[in-house]
């Protein structure tokens, strides 16, 4: 195994993956889902958002090409998907349903949904990984790959021990703010959140015209 391949890839993964998830902007959505919410849950849906990000992000890297093949889902379709969760997600914020505020503590887990998918591990992200893994698919020497695929699979578990520990950073906010800070605050990410969801919903639209402009002018030729 070649350690200056194996952290260059870590490097590389880490890298190119924190910009893109935003650990930061998933620590303010678990903020405005948290009403009511102790310290101990907060801490746990951290944790476990840490764990069920790095399976996601494996899954992807190494069945997520055939899974999307399997299902006929094209990249921009992923796109659509993801950005109509997360404006559901944003909605639901933005104008709260009362049942849902008076919610016990701990009766229900948001780790998965919506923070692991599609908050850190969404359609951008799952592009990038799958881009990266055929891109590997294709190199040639095959005495490094070990060191490559180990490069990758540690960032992969540094990027989801980073992201655990930001999210789990979210209580102090909470304390801090308040119960009307957090209402405000609440209702401010979820507008944020209707907006990346436009975001997305409208980079995929993007992507479809210039496939179908494409597959026209392909045609026509």
């Amino acid at each position: 195994m070649n350690l200056e391949t194996v952290i260059t890839y870590m490097t590389l993964t880490v890298i190119g993956l924190l910009p893109m998830m935003n650990p930061p902007a998933a620590a303010t959505v678990l903020l405005g889902l948290s009403k009511g919410r102790d310290k101990s849950y907060i801490v746990t849906q951290a944790k476990t958002v840490g764990v069920y990000l790095f399976i996601a992000l494996c899954v992807t890297f190494f069945i997520g090409a055939s899974v999307l093949e399997l299902f006929s889902i094209s990249i921009p379709s992923l796109r659509l998907g993801g950005g109509i969760v997360i404006l559901a997600i944003g909605f639901n914020m933005l104008f709260p349903k009362p049942e849902i505020a008076d919610a016990r503590p701990g009766q229900d887990s948001i780790a998965l949904v919506p923070l692991t998918i599609p908050s850190l591990c969404g359609p951008g992200t799952m592009a990038l990984i799958i881009s990266l893994a055929a891109e590997i698919a294709t190199y040639e020497n095959h005495e490094s790959m070990i060191s490559v695929y180990s490069g990758v699979i540690i960032g992969f578990l540094l990027v989801a021990l980073t992201a655990g520990f930001i999210l789990s950073m979210a209580y102090p906010i909470l304390k801090a703010l308040g119960q009307n800070g957090i209402n405000a605050f609440t209702r401010i990410m979820g507008f944020l959140l209707i907006c990346m969801g436009v975001q997305f919903f409208t980079v995929g639209i993007e992507e479809i015209v210039i496939d179908l402009s494409l597959l026209l002018e392909s045609s026509i030729h």
